[in-house]
Order: structure tokens, then C-alpha cells, then sequence
């Protein structure tokens, strides 16, 4: 077919310095090219499916988009069969870049941060330049009319002429310069593609080098299949792959609004029974299109925590795909999206914790971060889930405060809930309250504290107490006919035995039922908090544990009903009752992991001398 020159001349735009602004603030990303262009197809494939719905003398056909990187000739072709282009349709959309105010819009909204959420087309096709000097366009329209090429270089200057293309469609053809990466790196393309389209809904393959017209996307993933037909191990295969993780996920969510038109998956990852950081990836797609990630209007603080896929075709996305369009944010899209998966997660941990109680307490090592953090985090959350919050007791058996408060806590002590924080530096504490047949919840993990705080906030009357501390109502013990003179005895000698070592230590001298137990150290919990809020704010060394006991009110428990006290009552060898009287100090001290590191020598050497006096 012989060409025919059409016209040429130069752009029309309200700014002759367009390309400029395009290339250094409207697209920052090169990748940003194979985004917009292969969006656009998407676009046109589309509205040929809809003129061929109404209308039966145009031909349906089976929509694809094939990206050609021709190292030979220095080409990169994006190629669709869509709605293609006439004559006056290239002028009118291609020749005139007239988005109103243009250079006012871009210059009154420079400032989008990396965190924004980006947007539908604008002037998309023009990306294309950030790539090279010149572009060509061929285009035939469904319409029966002559195919046209288009060339233009980034001076402005453009032409136009017929062409010879025979398929309906367009193709946009990049001419890479020499040192273009793409040239020596076709799975760079390959990677970009998949990155933003793996889950367009046509067809999008990839022709280069090593790549044979190889299909990059998956237009009908597993995650959007119905939950009923979804196998559990191709599910896990497709998370394991997606998301690098070596692990299964524990078990996902499905969730859809056909109002918001928001669908997506949220996967519940396997933290190693939260030895792993929590910190989730949430990806964002609209249309088929990858938009970014985490994106914090959109997307709970808490449901961060795991990873998902989250699609939305109601964004309201701006030019350039570069951020949130304020001035119409359609009845505030991205509060109703954020509260949707926020309600989505709620419903499915509480019908969890209802319907598979047995299964929640299976997996809440895993969950147990989550679920805290989310409540102090989220109120359509908290709402639901606090009074679910589920704690694992000093015999291994789960209890929500409430549970525990009304069918474990003694009559006498109710509405105080006992709770150790360590299992290893409080196991003495914890086998205390075993030979006393009483109970204790662990609160171990780092966001228990702050939880611990809202749920006296919510609930002031009841009262948590650390199993070291405060617990000598526990331990009130009882005082025979005679023990007052006894007790202030034994008092002098642990003071003279200890000297300063006690400084403001108080001393409670009792009879405890408990026959075994010998010396506690009890800390006030008031101050052992504000001591753990200075170790948190700095100042005191988290390893330095005498420090933090010098900021506590503590008070040290001995049990006159004791065998080992006894002798020290009874007898008047003073070497002997100083040695007894300081490794019961030091072994409560240890206790307590306080024993500061200057007395440790003197505590082992004792400890010898005590074995060599036992041999004799």
C-alpha cells in the first residue's frame, strides 16, 4: 500500500516545556512507561468488547497484548488489538496535549510523598518519551478506515501518513537508544510487567530475547477463584511464590464488596509462634493494575501486619498514577475501603474465636501480637475482640480475663488478676503458686504492658499484679503466742547478718502454710512499672537488674514456719546463721535475676564452703 503524508507540524499544549515536566516530576520511575502504555491497550481491548456487545457488525475478538523487545532494529513495541484510532481521532488525542491547566495542576501538587496512592491516566501515552527521542504510533481503527503512522521526536515536531497495517489495533513502537537497558536486560521487562499486570484480566505476553511469546499474567488467579473450589495447597504454592515466604500461611481471608467494588485475600502468616517480625506486605491493585503498596489511607495499621492483595476499580486515582485526588474523593472511597477490611478481619476473628475455639487457641501463638496490637489500634476492632483476648495460664490452659476472673480467681482475691512476665526468670515465683495451689496468667510477649494499661483503662476495678509483686496478701500468714519476740530476734540477725546490703529492703517476718517456702522478695507493682517505664525511656540499663530493684519498693518475706529459718532462730552460732541468712538473701535475689555481679563471687564461694562443711 502506497503511504500518503496526512499532516505535520507541532504539538499543541498550553506549556512548550511539557516533555520536561512529564519526564521530571509527572513520571519519576521509568518503569512507569510500561504501565501506562500497557494500560492503556487494556483500555482500548476493552472498548472494542463494548461496541461489539451492542453493536453485531463489529467482530468480537479475543483480547491480548504482546510486548515486543526487537534487539535488531532497537525497538520496543507494545502491540494490542483493541478499538485502534482514525485520522481525526490521533489528531484530536494524540496531536493536542489539552488537559486543562496542566502545568497550574502539576506545580500545585509536587509535594506527593512516596507513601501516596497513584492513579488513573492522563496523559499516559506521553510517558513513552521518557525512554527515547521518538516515538512512532500505528494505529487502525475498527472503523473502516486507512491505518495511520505517527512519528514524533521530542523536539514536538510530529508527522502523519497511512500506513500499511492490516489488524485492527494499535502499536506503539519506542526507538531505544544504543545504551538503553532494556537492549542488554529483557527480563527487566519481563519483571516490570509482571510486577504491575500479573493479575490484568487480558492477556499480556512478552517477546524478546530468551522469551518466546511467553504469557506474563494470570488472568484468573487462585485468590479471586470461589472459596469453595480452592484447593489449600495451590493456595499455598501461589503464597509461598508471590510472597518469597518458605512458610504455608496459618489460613487466609476472602473478603468482597460488590458496592465498594473492592475484592482481595489477606493471608495470616506463620511467625513462628512470633519469633518472626510481624511487619506484612498489603498490595494494592485497581483494574487489573498494580497501584503500590501499603498504602497507609488505605489500608489498617493492623491489618499491615499480615499480607494480602487488596483490588479496588472505585480509586479515585489522578494523572500521572501519582496520588489521591482530593478535591472528589467519591464519598470518601478510601474511609470506606479502610473500614471494610478493618471489618472484614473483625468478623473472621470473631467467628473464629466462637465457631473454632479449639483452632484459635491452636494458632494464637501466632496471632496473639496481632490481635493486641489491633485492638490498640483500631476501634471497630477493639470493639468486637478485646473481651476475646485469650491468655495461657501457669498450667498451660487458656482464659479471657473475663473467663479466668469468674471461674478461676479466688472469691477472696476477685477482680485482681496475677500475671507473670517471664516464665524463666519468674519459674521460682511460678512454682510458688503451684505448691499453693493458686493460678497466674502469662503475659510474656512486649505488647502485653501496654494492652495491660487499656484493659485497666476499660475496666478500672480490676487490678493486675505481677506474681513477684504485691503478693503478700497472698501470704498473709498467721502470728502464734510468742512469735512477735521471735520474729524481732530473727529480724536483728538478718540485719546484722546483711548490714547494708538491705538498704531500704523492708522485712516482713510471718508463719506462710506453705512449709517450703523460705524467703520472697516482694516488689511494690507501682514501682516496679515506673522502674520498667525508666529502663524503657533509657535510664537504667535494661541489663543492669540491681538497678531497677534499687527503684522498687520491695519487701523481703520469711516464713518462720520453716525448718531452715527455725535453726536460724534457734540457734546462737553466729558464723553459721550470717552464712545461712545471706545465701537465703542472695538465692531470692536470684530469684529475681537481682543479684548484682560484685556479690556473685562471694555467693559461689559461700556455696563451696557450704558443700565442704556438708562432706565433713
Amino acid at each position: 500500500m502506497k503511504t500518503q503524508q496526512l499532516k505535520d507540524g507541532m504539538l499543541s499544549i498550553e506549556s512548550r516545556n511539557i516533555f520536561t515536566i512529564l519526564k521530571k516530576w509527572l513520571y519519576t520511575e521509568q518503569d512507569i512507561v510500561f504501565r501506562e502504555l500497557i494500560s492503556n491497550a487494556t483500555d482500548a481491548i476493552e472498548k472494542l468488547k463494548q461496541i461489539s456487545s451492542s453493536d453485531e457488525t463489529t467482530p468480537e475478538t479475543e483480547g491480548r497484548i504482546i510486548v515486543t523487545l526487537d534487539t535488531n532494529e532497537k525497538k520496543l513495541v507494545f502491540s494490542d488489538n483493541g478499538i485502534g484510532m482514525t485520522e481525526k481521532e490521533v489528531d484530536k488525542y494524540i496531536n493536542q496535549i489539552a488537559f486543562s491547566g496542566a502545568t497550574d495542576f502539576i506545580n500545585s501538587n509536587n509535594k506527593a510523598g512516596k507513601d501516596s496512592i497513584i492513579g488513573h491516566f492522563g496523559v499516559g501515552f506521553y510517558s513513552a518519551f521518557m525512554l527515547t527521542d521518538h516515538v512512532s504510533i500505528e494505529t487502525k481503527s475498527f472503523k473502516d478506515t486507512p491505518a495511520i503512522r505517527w512519528d514524533c521526536k521530542s523536539n514536538m515536531s510530529y508527522m502523519m501518513k497511512t500506513c500499511s497495517k492490516e489488524e485492527i489495533g494499535t502499536d506503539i513502537i519506542i526507538h531505544l537508544d544504543e545504551n538503553s537497558p532494556y537492549l542488554k536486560n529483557p527480563e527487566m521487562i519481563h519483571d516490570i510487567i509482571k510486577k504491575y499486570f500479573i493479575f490484568s484480566k487480558t492477556p499480556v505476553f512478552f517477546d524478546g530475547e530468551g522469551y518466546n511469546n511467553v504469557q506474563v499474567n494470570t488472568p484468573y488467579p487462585i485468590w479471586k477463584q470461589p472459596k469453595e473450589t480452592i484447593d489449600r495447597e495451590t493456595m499455598n504454592e501461589f503464597y509461598k511464590e508471590y510472597y518469597k515466604d518458605s512458610s504455608d500461611p496459618l489460613f487466609w481471608i476472602q473478603f468482597q464488596s460488590i458496592d465498594l467494588g473492592v475484592n482481595g485475600i489477606l493471608f495470616f502468616r506463620n511467625t513462628k509462634n512470633g519469633t518472626e517480625e510481624l511487619d506484612g506486605t498489603i498490595k494494592v491493585y485497581s483494574r487489573g493494575v498494580y497501584i503500590g503498596e501499603n498504602i497507609k489511607s488505605l489500608v489498617p495499621k493492623f491489618v499491615n501486619l499480615q499480607s494480602g492483595i487488596i483490588e479496588c476499580d472505585n480509586l479515585p486515582l489522578v494523572v500521572s498514577r501519582s496520588e489521591i485526588r482530593q478535591e472528589d474523593n467519591r464519598n470518601d472511597m478510601m474511609a470506606l475501603v479502610y473500614e471494610c477490611l478493618s471489618q472484614e478481619v473483625t468478623i473472621a476473628m470473631n467467628n473464629m474465636f466462637v465457631n473454632e475455639r479449639k483452632l484459635y487457641e491452636e494458632r494464637w501463638a501466632n496471632l496473639n501480637a496481632f490481635v493486641k496490637y489491633a485492638i490498640l489500634q483500631d476501634k471497630i476492632f477493639a470493639s468486637v475482640m478485646t473481651k476475646k483476648v485469650i491468655f495461657e495460664d501457669i498450667y498451660g490452659k487458656y482464659h479471657t480475663i473475663q473467663e479466668y476472673n469468674e471461674n478461676i480467681a479466688s472469691e477472696k482475691h476477685h477482680d485482681t488478676i496475677y500475671y507473670a512476665s517471664d516464665n524463666v526468670e519468674q519459674a521460682h515465683y511460678i512454682e510458688i503458686f503451684k505448691k499453693c495451689n493458686l493460678n497466674a496468667l502469662l503475659f510474656d510477649h512486649v505488647i502485653d504492658q501496654p494492652f495491660m494499661r487499656k484493659y485497666e483503662v476499660v475496666k478500672p476495678n480490676l487490678k493486675f499484679i505481677r506474681i513477684d509483686s504485691n503478693i503478700s496478701s497472698l501470704f498473709e500468714g498467721y502470728m502464734k503466742e510468742g512469735d512477735k519476740t521471735r520474729a524481732r530476734l530473727l529480724k536483728e540477725k538478718i540485719e546484722k547478718a546483711l548490714g547494708d546490703r538491705l538498704k531500704d529492703m523492708n522485712i516482713k517476718i510471718t508463719n506462710l502454710e506453705q512449709e517450703s517456702i523460705t524467703t520472697l522478695i516482694i516488689n511494690d507493682e507501682k514501682s516496679r512499672r515506673m522502674a520498667d517505664m525508666l529502663e524503657i525511656y533509657g535510664y537504667i540499663n535494661p541489663a543492669d537488674t540491681a538497678a531497677k530493684k534499687f527503684q522498687s519498693d520491695s519487701t523481703l518475706l520469711i516464713n518462720m514456719n520453716n525448718k531452715i529459718i527455725n535453726h536460724i532462730m534457734e540457734t546462737d552460732e553466729s558464723t553459721g546463721t550470717s552464712i545461712i541468712i545471706s545465701q537465703l538473701y542472695d538465692l531470692a535475689l536470684m530469684s529475681q535475676q537481682a543479684l548484682k555481679p560484685e556479690d556473685i563471687e562471694s555467693f559461689i564461694c559461700r556455696s563451696e564452703s557450704i558443700l565442704e562443711n556438708s562432706i565433713k
